[in-house]
């Protein structure tokens, strides 16, 4: 496996972030998207995106990942729960499937609890990840308290709110490359477009610029749907996975986390309300 996504260990700050999230999911969203806003704001706008950039490294953040990684991190779960997509009920910018996030281990206990989801199985789960792709939904694995994945995603452009606050804020740290890369075999290649009209980076030509690696997530969509097999993942070159912050960087998540993050959001939800 790429890296330690499954392991998750019993942690009382992974289990309140997950807790506080699931019971005001809709107003984080917001504030998440808020602080994307201000990250393009004059004077304070650089000090916004590193903050949220390390937020996402360290606390709450996602990778796009392949249909195998995906399944990696299945075959690890102790305990998975099919959820509705809460970016997809939140927007309601399209007509794609709900019942597309599967949530992993402590995200399964807290927030498959808070909604009252049962359990699935493994081949459920997968069978859910095979599909994804012919809606256009990308994959991404999420932590919470790095690097613990909670939920596998399966979301679309049009209203997945990582996706956003990576393209269009430019924090890439919510849903940052994969572990993986696409490269096209010009040999077999249709020219049908098919790779292209699927990948969410735009990152793939198939009439002679072949896949760009830095637009490129790493989901696989492209490989999923081209019809030739003209496409493979390749390990990304310097691609750096997410380990166990030490002992200096837990403090001052938590520090981060208790000092400024929940009294922001807190302040957020009393003007929002």
């Amino acid at each position: 496996m790429c890296e330690n996504h499954a392991v998750d260990e019993p942690f009382w700050m992974r289990r309140f972030m997950l807790w506080s999230y699931g019971r005001w999911v809709d107003d984080t969203l917001d504030l998440y998207l808020f602080l994307g806003n201000m990250g393009r704001k004059p004077l304070i706008g650089g000090a916004v995106r590193y903050f949220a950039a390390r937020y996402g490294e360290y606390l709450h953040g996602g990778r796009a990942a392949t249909v195998d990684e995906a399944c990696e991190v299945l075959a690890e779960a102790r305990q998975i729960t099919l959820m509705d997509c809460a970016c997809r009920v939140k927007s309601g910018n399209c007509e794609k499937p709900l019942r597309t996030c599967i949530g992993i281990n402590t995200g399964a206990e807290v927030l498959g609890g808070l909604r009252k989801e049962k359990q699935i199985s493994e081949a459920e789960a997968k069978e859910i990840i095979f599909n994804s792709y012919k809606h256009g939904l990308i994959r991404s694995v999420t932590h919470c308290v790095s690097p613990n994945t909670y939920v596998i995603c399966n979301c679309c452009t049009c209203c997945c709110v990582p996706f956003r606050l990576r393209s269009v804020y430019g924090i890439r740290t919510a849903m940052d490359n994969g572990a993986r890369i696409a490269v096209l075999d010009r040999s077999k290649c249709l020219a049908c477009g098919e790779c292209a009209d699927f990948c969410p980076g735009q990152a793939v030509d198939p009439d002679g610029g072949g896949v760009d690696g830095e637009k490129c997530l790493g989901c696989g969509l492209c490989l999923d749907s081209c019809p030739a097999g003209a496409l493979e993942m390749s390990d990304r070159h310097g691609y750096t996975a997410l380990n166990k912050p030490g002992f200096p960087k837990r403090v001052l998540m938590y520090a981060a986390f208790f000092g400024v993050i929940f009294p922001v959001a807190l302040i957020y939800k009393i003007f929002k309300t």
